[in-house]
Formats: structure tokens, sequence, C-alpha cells
């Protein structure tokens, strides 16, 4: 099952955050596209959230098309880890500017993050 969720609107109208959720079996995943920042991480904090909400036992957030997060949308996903009490979450982000935040603000030494969703398979 595949929900989009496009949350706020840019000043062309455009949504400027989608978050999209897809299950398989325990796991969801959630697939982020768009820009992490002060207009739009309500958003994504209320997907996660709700996903968190339904008691599934993993959970990746995917960064993979997310262009650039700020220090509002590094908050969103601390408060996730720490309000998932010991279930199994993790970020799937490839290098680039948002994989060089998560890196710098030491979030990679608390949330496990895979380059890709092999990747993240393949260590659990």
């Amino acid at each position: 099952m595949d929900e989009s969720l496009p949350l706020g609107l840019d000043r062309d109208g455009s949504p400027p955050l989608t978050v999209l959720e897809s299950r398989a079996g325990p796991r969801v995943v959630l697939t982020v596209k768009g820009e992490v920042d002060l207009a739009s991480c309500d958003g994504l904090r209320a997907a996660l959230e709700g996903v968190a909400d339904s008691g599934v036992s993993e959970i990746w957030l995917d960064l993979t098309h997310v262009g650039f997060m700020d220090s509002t949308g590094l908050n969103v996903l601390v408060e996730a880890h720490r309000e998932l009490n010991g279930r199994s979450f993790a970020l799937i982000c490839p290098e680039g500017p948002v994989r060089r935040v998560i890196a710098v603000s030491g979030i990679d030494k608390v949330i496990p993050v895979h380059v890709n969703r092999s990747a993240a398979d393949g260590a659990t």
C-alpha cells in the first residue's frame, strides 16, 4: 500500500515535501521527496508519528530524494528515534549534502544510516 501525503505548498504552488508510505511485513518505509526544513518538518513529524502509532516493529526513512535538510529536520529525526522506544529505525541516505549534515551533527552515531535500501536490508 502506497500513500502520498503532500505537505504544504511552495511559492509556485507545488508541494515542497512528499512522504510516500509502503509496507512490507513488519517494516514500513517512508520515502521522503523534497526539502526538510522549518516549513515542512511538521509534516514529516506527523508522518513518523503516524507510523510509530501503528505499532510496526521496523521503520526506514528513505531520504534518497531529499535535496536539503536543516536543523529542524535533524531534530525530527532525533525525536523519532527517541519516541520509537527501541524499535528498529534506520535512515536510507546516499552520499551528498543531506548525508553530510547527518554526519556533521553526529546523528549517524545514534541512528543507523545506509547508502541504499539494499545495504539496509543486508544489515537487518
